[in-house]
């Protein structure tokens, strides 16, 4: 006799069942503070809005102290400025203010709709989440942007999560996939349409793959099909210890290359495989300090507890952690250049005979799909998350050019209130389905409620 096979079981149903199993996982409501009257809330929500203020306020200035120090160590910077520098700086107290000012609009409209209403429900997390977005007024025009894009990816991720708990929809290693897809963007962008993407996020692109600005300039003006001359790669290579081949090559090059040559964009290395070396090992050594800063303040001031009870096991897995990021991004650098080398290799071997803008599309999918495994899978999503709005930003500001988008005035401001309502409306009812940054990060600076 056959027996029939076990009901299939949803992941949400067995969220749910693992929850029951370690209600300790789970934000309680009841254990949530329940101010009942206006003062009571006025005291509560203050409160909460100070202590925000001070961790937002210390973790900023934390971050200043540490990247200010490296400048220090480098001699580009006195060290009698580092204090000032810190917590003086103007960055600190505005970072400070937003989320102090997030931590108090929550909390008190949160508990005031909760009073009024007499319900603790999602509809309470949602209006009080997005009244709350509007804290994001107290950072300077520029950061608004970066910040209301993240936030809207992470509601996005939140709206994922919950379908993919409810069997809706989900995608193996989509998270990968939305890296590489993003990433193509803006490593097309990088090359083809600088302009597009933030000017700090270009500039830290332009010193982490260490290739000469004036080589991306003409790589493109000559995909655009317009005439490059002798003297404008003569000029451009000359302040980069060119070799004798690479001046060779420069005092001959034709109005109307299929591609310009890799002499342009390494002038001062004639092998294409040594400089796929010298590129790895000095990615890999410049962003060791700023992965290990990323890496070691998070655990310093949010796993104490851990720190104290396996100091030894935290910091070698912090340790290790910090060099797969390292060779996460060292990798996706050196892969992204060594196909543009590779390519002008089968055009000097007649393989080919084309140079096309999206072949740098493709370039970008494939070093940062291929790459973003070396890193942790926790972290690919966060990576994915970080890289999303800037190719977002990247591809509207395409379209813009093109007449097919329009501008809406303070827009950023509109997203970040619609986003953080639709995160905070998951954060009280649902807040598993939140990522685990994100959930670790609202507790720590607005705690349960």
């Amino acid at each position: 006799m056959n027996t029939p096979p076990p009901p299939r079981v949803s992941s949400y149903q067995r969220l749910k069942e693992k929850l029951a199993r370690n209600p300790s996982e789970r934000i309680e409501k009841k254990d949530w503070p329940q101010p009942k009257n206006v003062s009571e809330l006025l005291n509560h929500a203050i409160k909460g809005g100070a202590r925000s203020f001070l961790l937002a306020y210390g973790l900023r200035a934390g971050v200043n102290f540490c990247l200010y120090l490296l400048r220090v160590m480098r001699k580009r910077a006195p060290l009698s400025n580092i204090l000032v520098a810190s917590f003086k700086n103007l960055d600190s107290v505005r970072f400070g203010a937003m989320f102090g000012s997030f931590a108090f609009l929550w909390k008190l409209v949160n508990n005031g709709m909760r009073i009024y209403r007499g319900k603790d429900d999602r509809l309470n997390g949602l209006i009080s989440g997005a009244i709350a977005g509007l804290s994001i007024l107290f950072e300077k025009k520029d950061r608004r942007v970066d910040i209301a894009q993240q936030l809207l990816v992470r509601a996005l991720q939140a709206v994922y999560n919950a379908g993919k708990a409810r069997d809706i929809f989900h995608f193996k290693n989509g998270d990968a996939l939305l890296f590489g897809l993003t990433s193509a963007q803006v490593l097309y962008s990088y090359t083809m349409q600088p302009t597009t993407l933030p000017p700090d996020f270009y500039s830290f692109m332009l010193k982490a793959a260490r290739c000469p600005e004036e080589g991306l300039k003409l790589n493109a003006k000559n995909v655009r099909g317009l005439p490059i001359t002798p003297e404008e790669v003569l000029n451009g290579i000359q302040k980069l210890r060119p070799t004798p081949r690479a001046l060779a090559v420069a005092s001959t090059i034709t109005p109307h290359p299929i591609a310009v040559p890799c002499e342009t964009l390494h002038p001062w290395m004639d092998s294409c495989n040594a400089i796929a070396v010298e590129r790895f090992t000095k990615v890999f050594k410049s962003m060791m300090p700023v992965y290990g800063t990323l890496h070691f303040i998070p655990m310093l001031l949010f796993r104490r507890k851990l720190l104290r009870s396996d100091p030894t096991k935290m910091i070698s897995k912090t340790t290790w952690a910090t060099l797969k990021s390292g060779a996460f991004l060292a990798t996706f650098v050196t892969l992204y250049q060594y196909q543009v080398c590779m390519h002008r290799n089968l055009l000097d071997a007649g393989w080919i005979r084309f140079n096309h803008k999206y072949l740098y599309y493709i370039f970008g999918f494939v070093c940062s799909y291929s790459s973003i495994f070396l890193e942790d899978k926790k972290r690919r999503s966060e990576l994915a998350l970080y890289v999303l709005p800037k190719a977002v930003q990247s591809f509207y500001q395409i379209l813009y050019q093109k007449h097919m988008m329009i501008k809406i005035k303070h827009f950023e401001v509109i997203m970040s209130s619609v986003a953080m309502g639709i995160i905070m409306s998951f954060y009280q009812e649902e807040a598993d389905v939140l990522s685990s940054f994100v959930r670790k990060l609202m507790y720590q600076f607005v705690q349960k409620n």
